[in-house]
């Protein structure tokens, strides 16, 4: 009972933590002192990110050099988002990107030893977390959104973590039939479903404050229903990794577990709602 109730508190000083983020972020993110900043923190996000992936593989026993990992990831991020933002330098940008991943086979040449898993591991780590990431920066940062990417950045991570917050409390209070027994033991049917709505509606009530920022009440229904999917998958997915390796948490952050943890649900969803922005 006192564990669950300190993980309660913990979730609940974090979500005051993230609505303060999302305000500063709405007020501020257009300053050029604090745009680079908040590319710099998405590039060390990214980095601890990876760290941790590296943790797990490591744990599950396949070797991965999570130095060159974090050094790759970082500059992969912040190479994605200079070429979403800034696409006229993409064909000079990109290059760099692939050299990066190129670096990877390359330290292996002097250790054959495992190497299809290892280069694997690593190849698939540095994608993981470098190009969802980066697209939080896309999103924000658009030319053609002009100041209106900080409303799709804040509705991105409000509808997204709505969803494990409403998933959470649904399943609490009204779960008792498992989600996906192995994975996550407390995940449970009722809670997923409980995600899942309150997703969908806090996209319907984004559409009305935003209908400026063209959100038709039609696309946010639908909208709405992916990152409903994508943000319980994404979790899922992460939760796959964790358990494969035997780990419960990704790191040991009071009230979030890790980075992994923290951006699990954002990693799927960035991806579809940058996407859905430009075309």
């Amino acid at each position: 009972m006192l564990k669950s109730k300190s993980e309660f508190l913990n979730r609940l000083v974090f979500t005051g933590m993230a609505v303060a983020v999302m305000t500063f972020l709405f007020f501020f993110a257009y300053n050029p002192w604090i745009h680079a900043l908040l590319v710099i923190l998405t590039m060390v996000l990214s980095g601890i990110g990876v760290w941790e992936y590296g943790k797990l593989a490591s744990a599950k026993g396949i070797p991965v050099d999570q130095r060159r990992m974090v050094i790759v990831t970082m500059l992969g991020t912040f190479a994605l988002y200079a070429a979403f933002v800034y696409p006229h330098k993409a064909p000079l940008i990109f290059p760099l990107i692939i050299l990066g991943l190129i670096s990877l086979f390359i330290a292996r040449f002097h250790a054959c030893k495992n190497a299809i898993l290892s280069v694997a591991a690593e190849f698939f780590g540095v994608c993981y977390l470098s190009f969802p990431l980066s697209m939080l920066l896309a999103i924000l940062y658009a030319p053609s959104l002009g100041k209106g990417g900080r409303f799709w950045l804040i509705y991105l991570i409000a509808v997204t973590k709505v969803s494990d917050i409403g998933g959470y409390f649904v399943g609490k209070l009204w779960g008792k039939r498992p989600l996906a027994l192995e994975l996550s033991p407390k995940k449970t049917i009722e809670g997923a479903i409980g995600g899942f709505c309150f997703a969908v509606s806090l996209s319907v009530f984004f559409s009305v404050i935003g209908s400026q920022h063209g959100l038709s009440l039609a696309q946010s229904v639908w909208l709405g229903i992916l990152i409903g999917i994508l943000a319980q998958v994404g979790d899922l997915a992460e939760s796959l990794l964790k358990r494969d390796a035997m780990v419960k948490d990704s790191n040991k952050i009071p009230g979030v577990g890790g980075v992994l943890d923290l951006v699990d649900s954002l990693l799927l969803t960035s991806p579809m709602v940058y996407f859905f922005i430009q075309f």
